[in-house]
């Protein structure tokens, strides 16, 4: 994946960041959320499809979105640019946790770093940034702006306990499984609990 030509874009993001993090108007963000509900139309079954523009008209939440640029453009169109890959994460304030709810990447782009780009972006717009990835990979987190500005104890996510790719990315980015839930998704259909956790010294 080719830094020069992805671009990751996070929404809502702190005011004071405007002059780091890419501006999305009102209107094409709502098309955005449209482009994002299609793709999880296609990727997802109906019983596990999200309704995103309900969920992120919910406070604390968050719209990651990684789109391919063409190389004659000068910046990313997050209206016509292609849509590889994007997640929800949320914030709950009252216990410090952020949730990853949601990463969904077209299957035509997979296994070419979108979906853990969105997964790095999530961590490092929370203050913990990862360590580890390709200079590519960094390259693309080096303009993420802070979106919360209370410390995160941790970030938590379920996944589908079949889903071996997917436990394999968030391996990478630093989760550990914590518990098995027993049809969390359907009958005979469970999930891991895979939480990273932070500590803050001083």
């Amino acid at each position: 994946m080719d830094s020069r030509n992805i671009a990751l874009i996070v929404h809502p993001t702190l005011r004071q960041d405007k002059n780091r993090c890419p501006q999305v108007s009102k209107g094409d963000y709502q098309l955005v959320i449209a482009r994002c509900q299609q793709l999880e139309k296609r990727v997802f079954p109906k019983s596990e499809a999200m309704d995103l523009s309900k969920e992120l008209r919910k406070p604390n939440q968050f719209l990651y979105v990684v789109l391919q640029i063409p190389k004659s453009a000068s910046k990313p169109d997050i209206t016509r640019d292609p849509l590889l890959s994007y997640g929800v994460l949320a914030f709950n304030k009252v216990d410090a946790v952020a949730r990853i709810s949601k990463v969904c990447t077209d299957p035509r782009y997979r296994k070419q770093g979108a979906g853990e780009l969105v997964v790095r972006g999530m961590l490092t717009s929370v203050g913990h940034p990862c360590e580890t990835g390709s200079e590519e990979m960094q390259e693309s987190l080096r303009l993420i702006c802070p979106i919360i500005q209370t410390k995160v104890a941790s970030v938590q996510l379920h996944v589908d306990t079949e889903r071996q790719d997917a436990i394999r990315l968030y391996t990478r980015c630093g989760f550990v499984k914590k518990t098995e839930i027993q049809g969390y998704y359907a009958e005979n259909r469970n999930a891991f609990l895979m939480s990273r956790s932070f500590i803050f010294l001083g």
